[in-house]
């Protein structure tokens, strides 16, 4: 027999045992979801196979090899699994699987493998082989679980029982890199058909995950409303402090991500300018990124001169610029350095923003490429999407910009923002940190809130209960409605995303009803996108609110409800 066919025969036999447990299923989604299990299956197995012993004989160490062979046999049964058409059950011991493997390597070997790079692609793999909105929810909550475990044990040096010299370390390093490589080639193999996809696939991650997100910010700022009631709890306020600070920073990657997503589509922003206090809004951008700071060692100091008092610009544009250049100079700076934000006026009626850092810099033949996608400096010690340079540059241009670097290696490196420099007349100018309402007269409505999230609801509902308001909730759009013509409530704020009917439905049916169109509706909703809030707008909502909610938009928006 020849090696050619020795190779088809093992290509058939190896391309049969990926199709098990297919037969009899008719949607393509579903085909597919099974396909890639088998595939992951089958490729961690050999993984396991091939790198297990190898690290056995160059460590000894059994607490390597031993539970590599039990994440080894746990994968392989999701072929016996798929094979009795138990597809659900063989997707989650896939992936409770890595998640268990990710824990346990990550915190026994410390710093050595970047499995965080996994927890993210297994946050990935969630919305391809899971089709049910509660088991995606469940393993979204895991991974983020997991993710915490590592980087708390990580901080605190806890966990880790396995060391390894230097060349094994970077030899076990890149052989983890190689594998979770092959994991997303074999990922990507299966999905990645069009040039839609990734825009929806990146479309659908962050929405979903922005879900629980919420959920998270919520709570944090409950917490922390709360807690002004007791000065005592000072401690206790400034980790709540930092939980906000830290999805407010996930809120942030997320929008990057949409973003590309946006401009991979051929869709683009339209400029919004408003009246903007330069001072108070590029302090509060400091201020958010405080805590982060902090944690990294690392000062911050804010100036600025020639300025006038209100300009004209697009503040969520400002915001993306100024905190993505921000986050990447706080990450390269070298610990107790002090990073700098200085804005001001120059002569030829333009402004700049200027963010500068003390650490290694950037080497010269990297310079060309640090505002591609996906791009990082190259650092294993320090991750990054590579997204925030990339999309600060795109929105730069469109605000007519442009941006430059000037770099001293080893020492500093200052981004240069120059925009066009517009004054305009005083107005109320955008407040960009999250804050948890104040305590002002109750209000006394009857608010309806629809969600499908049944956590968001009680959390939003205890904070308008606190408020004063009285509560009714639905956790669909049809149930909504049915409430909305029972009770007639005072406001009714509304998710987009609903099972049954959607938000956007409800509020046409409620506005075309003769009874009810005089309610107020707020839309609240995790897509980021403005021909969303155009849509929902134009659909008769009364005002928009973006998630992760902030309790002090909402209690604008309700303020400007009952008015």
């Amino acid at each position: 027999m020849s090696v050619h066919s020795i190779v088809r025969w093992a290509g058939k036999k190896i391309t049969s045992v990926i199709k098990t447990g297919t037969k009899g299923l008719h949607e393509e989604s579903a085909i597919q979801s099974v396909v890639l299990v088998n595939s992951l299956s089958i490729a961690l197995s050999t993984l396991v196979l091939v790198i297990g012993p190898i690290f056995y004989l160059l460590t000894g160490n059994p607490y390597i090899v031993f539970p590599a062979l039990a994440e080894c046999i746990i994968a392989a049964s999701a072929l016996y699994l798929n094979y009795l058409n138990k597809h659900t059950t063989a997707a989650l011991v896939t992936f409770l699987n890595q998640c268990a493997a990710v824990l346990y390597f990550g915190l026994a070997l410390g710093d050595v493998l970047l499995l965080q790079l996994m927890v993210v692609f297994l946050i990935a793999v969630t919305f391809l082989i899971f089709n049910k909105s509660r088991i995606r929810r469940f393993c979204l909550l895991t991974a983020l679980t997991v993710l915490v475990a590592l980087e708390a044990g990580h901080y605190f040096h806890v966990g880790q029982f396995i060391y390894l010299d230097g060349q094994t370390a970077f030899f076990f390093r890149w052989c983890s890199m190689a594998g979770m490589l092959l994991l997303i080639v074999l990922t990507g193999r299966h999905y990645v058909r069009s040039s839609d996809f990734r825009r929806i696939f990146l479309y659908q991650v962050t929405h979903e995950l922005r879900t629980p997100l919420n959920a998270v910010m919520l709570a944090g700022q409950l917490i922390k409303r709360e807690l002004t009631y007791k000065p005592d709890a000072r401690r206790i306020s400034a980790l709540t402090d930092h939980l906000l600070a830290a999805g407010n920073n996930a809120d942030n990657i997320l929008g990057n991500v949409l973003q590309l997503a946006r401009k991979e589509s051929g869709r683009h922003d339209e400029l919004k300018a408003v009246p903007i206090a330069p001072r108070s809004f590029f302090s509060q951008i400091v201020e958010l990124h405080g805590v982060v700071a902090q944690y990294s060692s690392v000062s911050l100091d804010f100036d600025m001169e020639n300025m006038p008092p209100f300009i004209s610009a697009d503040p969520a544009k400002l915001h993306v610029i100024t905190s993505n250049l921000l986050s990447h100079a706080i990450q390269f700076a070298d610990r107790n350095s002090i990073v700098t934000v200085f804005v001001r006026g120059t002569a030829d009626n333009r402004w700049e923003i200027r963010v500068s850092n003390a650490g290694r810099g950037i080497p010269d033949d990297r310079i060309e490429h640090v505002f591609e996608p996906f791009v990082t400096e190259g650092n294993l010690a320090v991750e990054g999407t590579g997204l925030g340079l990339f999309i600060t540059r795109a929105k730069t241009l469109s605000m007519g910009g442009r941006i430059d670097v000037e770099n001293q290696p080893g020492e500093r490196t200052t981004f240069i923002v120059s925009l066009p420099l517009i004054p305009a007349e005083p107005g109320p100018s955008p407040n960009l940190v999250p804050d948890a309402g104040s305590n002002g007269a109750p209000l006394n409505l009857h608010v309806l809130i629809a969600d499908d999230n049944d956590m968001n609801n009680l959390l939003l509902a205890q904070f308008l209960r606190r408020m004063g308001c009285r509560v009714s909730m639905a956790v669909n759009g049809e149930e909504a409605y049915r409430q909305a013509e029972h009770t007639s409530p005072d406001v009714i704020i509304l998710d987009y995303h609903m099972p049954v009917m959607d938000g956007k439905e409800v509020l046409v049916k409620v506005r075309e009803e003769a009874s009810l169109k005089h309610i107020p509706v707020i839309m609240a909703t995790a897509d980021a996108y403005q021909s969303t809030r155009q849509l929902l707008m134009e659909a008769g909502a009364t005002a928009f609110l973006q998630k992760p909610i902030s309790f002090g938009m909402l209690q604008e928006a309700l303020g400007r409800c009952v008015k």
